[in-house]
């Protein structure tokens, strides 16, 4: 009888800790669900706050002009219309010409306001000269850009 008492409790004992085992799991898995989730809300929050808008048609003889030397330029105005600031620091900018991520020494940000801070005010417009290493063919070439979540593209003619 007394061997029957102890294998139980053996097995008792047992159970008890591999539920304290499971247990100390699921806290530490449910509390970084917990953070991921609360993390991410921020940032869908910001993204819906941030909002952009690009001023130029894709036309014009200042949007994209060619040099001598086989590289172009791509001039483009963009409005924060969103209503939280932005940074126009160019690390902070992601601009794609054809697919193609233009490297930040190739930007150029100025603000139309004359303001020479980081911080992109609601309704600022800023000027992006875009350097590019080679120039472009053709119709059907899109420029994006991208900040804080929002993101605008447009499709220009290099051809003039």
């Amino acid at each position: 009888m007394s061997g029957v008492s102890a294998s139980t409790l053996v097995i008792f004992i047992a159970s008890i800790v591999v539920a304290a085992g499971v247990a100390g799991t699921l806290v530490t898995t449910v509390g970084e669900i917990s953070t991921s989730a609360e993390t991410k809300g921020d940032e869908i929050t910001d993204s819906i706050d941030a909002e952009i808008e690009l001023l130029n048609d894709g036309g014009g003889a200042d949007f994209y002009t060619e040099n001598g030397d086989g590289t172009a330029n791509v001039t483009v105005y963009v409005r924060n219309t969103g209503t939280t600031t932005l940074s126009k620091d160019p690390d902070e900018l992601d601009v794609l010409v054809n697919g193609l991520f233009v490297q930040n020494g190739n930007l150029n940000v100025t603000s139309m306001n004359g303001d020479t801070g980081s911080a992109w005010a609601e309704d600022e417009v800023i000027e992006i000269e875009i350097e590019l290493d080679e120039q472009l063919d053709g119709s059907g070439n899109r420029l994006t850009v991208r900040t804080g979540g929002a993101e605008r593209s447009l499709e220009f003619n290099a051809d003039g």
